[in-house]
């Protein structure tokens, strides 16, 4: 098997474990009937696993023309490298804190407080964060009600663990006070996580009726 099947194979084998995962999250909603808090970074390892075959594929231009003049070839693997040390740097400064799926404005606010109370965190209010008073950290709190989807980040990186005590804290409550439910992330995640493992199923039917001849 050649380069480029072997790129194929992993291709196929990160897309269906993202399928997966986000098949999972959709299916653990529906079935434990209560929200889910989970680290946001965890989907920013997935989308990169996903990026990574593309990145390693533009490597084979260059390995094939090795000894002759390459010109571009060497332009495209420098390209894809600086495109993933971006998307890193990116997502690695945007997909922090806690996910909370199945929330409303509501659901979001009683579990944050309880959280915070349960803690002993003295807070302050304003009207784009929550100041934790007896740490001096900031705490932004992003609802999208309409999905059912909200996220928690302390933005100073020395106080970046108590978004993981809260966190847990917000998980127990949900654990303890059922509370009413948005399943619309979760029948989102659910489908998009069905469409996404029949995609890489079928591509690799074609692909194997294509390079195997079937």
């Amino acid at each position: 098997m050649n380069m480029m099947k072997w790129i194929l194979v992993l291709y196929g084998i990160t897309a269906i474990a993202f399928g997966v995962y986000v098949f999972g999250i959709g299916l653990w909603g529906l079935i434990k009937k209560r929200p889910l808090v989970f680290a946001a970074r965890q989907l920013m390892w997935f989308m990169l696993a996903v990026y990574l075959p593309i990145t390693i594929q533009s490597f084979v231009p260059l390995f094939e023309s090795w000894g002759r003049r390459v010109g571009f070839f060497v332009v495209l693997p420098v390209f894809q490298i600086a495109m993933m040390i971006l998307l890193v740097f990116v997502f690695w400064r945007q997909m922090t804190g806690y996910m909370i799926f199945g929330v409303s404005d509501e659901t979001f606010r009683d579990a944050l407080l309880a959280a915070l109370n349960k803690l002993n965190l003295p807070f302050q209010e304003t009207i784009s964060k929550i100041r934790l008073t007896a740490v001096g950290a900031d705490m932004q709190a992003a609802v999208a009600a309409w999905m059912g989807t909200a996220q928690i980040r302390i933005k100073q990186r020395e106080y970046v663990r108590y978004t993981k005590e809260i966190a847990d804290a917000m998980d127990q409550y949900y654990i303890d006070n059922p509370v009413k439910v948005n399943n619309l992330a979760f029948i989102v995640y659910l489908l998009l996580g069905i469409l996404l493992i029949l995609f890489v199923l079928a591509l690799a039917i074609y692909g194997m009726m294509f390079l195997f001849r079937f």
